[in-house]
């Protein structure tokens, strides 16, 4: 989700553990016009002081004022970025959702993934789990001529059992730990979006998903058997009842609504 340019410049100013004071000092801006800015009330501010703070943030004017979202102020050669003209075509093309796929890539854990993948298609760990495999082959050949020559012991089959689940599949190993590593992306992104989808929800909006809410518990208690409903207005009252409106309160407002001049 794209910031505003105060929550841009308050972003950085907090990164750089900087106070409004500190960061006044330091552009030559007052502090009450860094306010406005942070606040998003600094509709006049002159292009003077963005530049200022361009430069004091090494971040290019246009990021500050939303017309892209990167802070990189150097000039990048594609081929610098290491991928194919068709990955490059698609990217810009913007026929999917780029800020998500950024989010994807910055995430923490997205090296590891990549590498896990590169690991797996090139099948590198092939060697790794085949030593493991043979390894535990080893041992299982050790038991079982152990068990052939002095018969077979108490917990044998436990113990081929516990040494047959050491095998290792490297398809279902590999193809696990990628599936892990891409489903904790998708859940902490999934937590960070939803925090901001929430923070942004109207009122009215939250006020609808609560009514929409109280009707289904209705609605489960009377498929339930707790509570009867034989008329709409019944169920008007037992809305209301959970919402924690009387009917004398409801009626008022209706009538005031309705009737009042």
């Amino acid at each position: 989700m794209k910031l505003t340019m105060g929550e841009k410049i308050k972003d950085m100013r907090v990164e750089r553990h900087m106070t409004t004071k500190q960061l006044a000092q330091a552009t030559g801006i007052s502090e009450p016009v860094l306010n406005g800015l942070e606040n998003d009330l600094g509709r006049d501010v002159g292009y003077s002081r963005i530049v200022d703070l361009a430069k004091f943030f090494e971040v290019p004017t246009d990021y500050l004022l939303g017309f892209t979202e990167s802070r990189i102020t150097k000039n990048i050669e594609l081929k610098e970025l290491g991928m194919s003209d068709r990955a490059i075509e698609v990217l810009l093309a913007k026929r999917q959702d780029n800020e998500l796929l950024s989010q994807l890539i910055e995430h923490a854990e997205f090296t590891n993934l990549i590498n896990a993948i590169d690991i797996y298609v090139k099948q590198l760990a092939a060697k790794s789990i085949n030593t493991i495999n043979n390894l535990t082959a080893v041992v299982q050949r050790g038991v079982e001529n152990y068990a052939t020559g002095a018969g077979v012991p108490d917990g044998y089959g436990e113990a081929m059992n516990y040494i047959n689940e050491t095998k290792v599949d490297e398809d279902e190993f590999l193809r696990y730990r990628i599936t892990e590593r891409f489903n904790q992306i998708l859940r902490d992104i999934y937590a960070d979006n939803n925090a901001k989808v929430q923070e942004q929800v109207p009122p009215i909006i939250s006020d609808t998903n609560d009514m929409t809410a109280h009707m289904i518990d209705v609605l489960d208690m009377v498929k339930a058997g707790t509570a009867q409903i034989e008329t709409p207005d019944d169920a008007i009252r037992m809305m209301m009842e959970r919402i924690g409106v009387s009917e004398t309160e409801m009626q008022e407002t209706i009538k005031s609504y309705f009737w009042d001049d």
